[in-house]
This record gives C-alpha cells, sequence and structure tokens, in this order.
C-alpha cells in the first residue's frame, strides 16, 4: 500500500477570483500523507494496515471499519460514529479547519473508500488556517477575513462553500423530500438533479470520477479535488467520460440491461446492475433503494457481490440501521449511517436478494 503526500499549503494556492494570490504571513506549508486502509479481514489486509499506523499518527477520514477507527487517533465520521448522522465528513473537516483545529502536520489522513466526501475532506484539511495565513476573526464570529484571499466576506472565497454544501447534500441524501416516482432518464433528459447520488448530478459527476480513479496516485486526487472546490475546475477528461458514461447507462435502460422492480407494495426498489447509477434508478422508482452490483470493485480489487441499503431521507421511510444492524446479524460486516450502507467492503455477500429485501421491508415507516 503506498504512501502518497502533497502540500496544499498557501505557497501553492492557485489565484482567485479576485486576481492575486493570498497575502500569507507564513511560509509554512501543512505536508499531510494520504493513503487508503484496507477493510477486509485478511491476512494481507492486516500486514499492510499495520504499515499504515507504524507511519505517524493516522486520523481516519470516514473509516467506517470499527476495528480500523479505533487504531485512529482520531475518525473524522459524523455519519457513522453516531456523533450526527446529517453532517458529512467534509463538513466537519471544514469546521476544525476554520476552529484551527487541524491534523498535525505530519499526520497520515486515511479512509477505507476515497469518493467525494473523504477526499473532499482531505483537501479542505490541506487548506490555510486563518491563524496560518495571520488574519484575524471579526466581531461576528460567522464572517472573518477569507484566508485565502485576506477580503472580508463569509467563508472562503470563489464558492467554496457551495461546493462543500452541494458534496454533503449528496452524501447525505439531503436534496429536499422525496417527490414519489419519476420517470427514468432518457436521451432528452439524461440528469436528474433532484437524486441523492453524486454519478447522477451532472455538477458533481466528473469530479467524482476524478477522485474515485484509483490509478492515479490518492495525493494526485486530492489536488484535484482542492482545486475543484477552490475554482470549480474540474479535468476535461473526465467530463467527457461521464457524458459518455451516462449515455451508456441510458442505453442500458433502453436494452433492459439494468434490472429493477419494486416490493414491499411499492415501497422497496430492487436494483441489480454494475452501473454506478443504481441507486439513481431506484430512487426513481421508491424511497427505499435495495441494490446490488454484482461485479462490483473496490479500488484496483477483485470484483466481488456488493449490496447498497439506503433511503431517500434519514429516518423517514425506513429505519435504515436497525436493518443493518440485523443484516450483520446474518453476515457480520454490515453497516452505515441512517440513510445508506452495505454489506461487507471487500468480499462477496452471501445473502440473497430476497434475504436482503426481507430484512429492509421489516424496518419500513
Amino acid at each position: 500500500m503506498l504512501l502518497m503526500s502533497r502540500s496544499l499549503g498557501v505557497e501553492n494556492t492557485p489565484f482567485h477570483a479576485h486576481g492575486h494570490r493570498p497575502r500569507a504571513r507564513k511560509k509554512e506549508n501543512i505536508m499531510y500523507q494520504f493513503t487508503t486502509l484496507d477493510p477486509r479481514n485478511i491476512p494481507a489486509a492486516t500486514e499492510a494496515n499495520d504499515k499504515v499506523f507504524g507511519l505517524g499518527p493516522v486520523y481516519g477520514i470516514e473509516v467506517t471499519v470499527p476495528a480500523l477507527a479505533a487504531r485512529c487517533v482520531e475518525n473524522i465520521d459524523p455519519q457513522h460514529t453516531g456523533g450526527n448522522a446529517n453532517r458529512a465528513a467534509i463538513e466537519e473537516a471544514y469546521s476544525l479547519l476554520l476552529a484551527g483545529k487541524a491534523p498535525p502536520k505530519n499526520a497520515v489522513l486515511a479512509t477505507v473508500r476515497a469518493d467525494l466526501d473523504s477526499v473532499g475532506a482531505m483537501a479542505v484539511l490541506g487548506f490555510p488556517t486563518p491563524e496560518e495565513m495571520g488574519v484575524g476573526m471579526e466581531s461576528d464570529p460567522y464572517k472573518q477575513n477569507c484566508p485565502m484571499c485576506s477580503w472580508d466576506h463569509y467563508g472562503y472565497c470563489n464558492g467554496l462553500e457551495a461546493r462543500i454544501d452541494d458534496i454533503a447534500a449528496s452524501d447525505k441524501f439531503a436534496r429536499g423530500g422525496y417527490a414519489g416516482p419519476k420517470p427514468l432518464p432518457t436521451r432528452k433528459n439524461p440528469w436528474d438533479e433532484k437524486t441523492a447520488s453524486a454519478e447522477s448530478s451532472r455538477p458533481l459527476a466528473a469530479i467524482a470520477a476524478a477522485v474515485m480513479d484509483f490509478k492515479i496516485p490518492l495525493a494526485d486526487r486530492v489536488a484535484t479535488m482542492a482545486d475543484w472546490l477552490l475554482n470549480g475546475t474540474e479535468p476535461s477528461k473526465y467530463r467527457e467520460a461521464v457524458e459518455k458514461e451516462r449515455m451508456d447507462f441510458i442505453r442500458a435502460l433502453e436494452a433492459g440491461e439494468i434490472q429493477h422492480e419494486v416490493r414491499a407494495d411499492g415501497k422497496v426498489a430492487v436494483v441489480e446492475s454494475t452501473h454506478r447509477a443504481a441507486t439513481s434508478v431506484g430512487y426513481s422508482l421508491a424511497p427505499v433503494v435495495v441494490a446490488l452490483n454484482p461485479a462490483f470493485k473496490l479500488g484496483g480489487g477483485e470484483a466481488h457481490r456488493k449490496f447498497t441499503v439506503c433511503a431517500f431521507e434519514a429516518g423517514k421511510f425506513a429505519d435504515i440501521k436497525s436493518a443493518l444492524a440485523e443484516l450483520a446479524s446474518l453476515e457480520p460486516g454490515w453497516g452505515g449511517s441512517p440513510t445508506i450502507g452495505g454489506s461487507p467492503q471487500g468480499v462477496s455477500s452471501t445473502l440473497t436478494i430476497d434475504q436482503v429485501v426481507e430484512v429492509v421491508a421489516k424496518h419500513l415507516r
């Protein structure tokens, strides 16, 4: 398992909309190492994880495996640890940054799954704090001199907070109330911004694909995310790729290659597909989704059967946490948040679709 480091300090901060670099009063950079932990319960994973924890203080970002989370100095994961189910990791990271409580510069930032929320949190923690930029807080506790440009306004410049909000809303399934069943995407209307998945949101799809490209070193993906958060810059090749993938997805729908149905009197959608937009298909049919990817790959690992169980809004349509707990009693390793969870990471689930749906249906509201 390779460790990657990247400086995201003030000297590497790009130009901003105001037309100048931030007026840094310190030359010290924040240096983090970025890596992923292997969630599998196998000797090779244990050996790789031991090496990571031997390198220095490890701060987890959404480390959802309890045994690994317990070894971290701190695990920034409010949704899954019971801290706050309605708060994403990137929001927590931003609060820590503004409070001057980011992990120390020699820390290793680790996650079990590199996605928009976890990689976004890593990028945010690497931004300079108000103290590092030498700027003070205003009398209004919610207003400050922007650490990126030293101008007086709320938060960082260039739409950072809006992009953080977009990621958090997608991660928490917080795009507003469930509007009911709706038509599936078509060639005429390929994107539906009211769905909860990043892959189905045109503004987020390209950067989501970029940060989940395991062939690119994680440090480079964090840097790409930092640039997008600050400036809205997305790599053109990923925009082209997701537009093509979306059309392929619609073609697969038209050809009947994505299996979908509703159960439990229309309250649960069941989707079987290798496509990343399976949850979006499900939410077009019902507010609770059981999705099976028969050939899911975690990073560059082997393909395996992976279930995802989710509800559009926390606590409203189903008690997802209780369903996950019952599924874990049938197959150890199930877990997640009040809105989304899944089968054990990195290994094939042995449960059937019928078994999973039966458990989820018992916890509908």
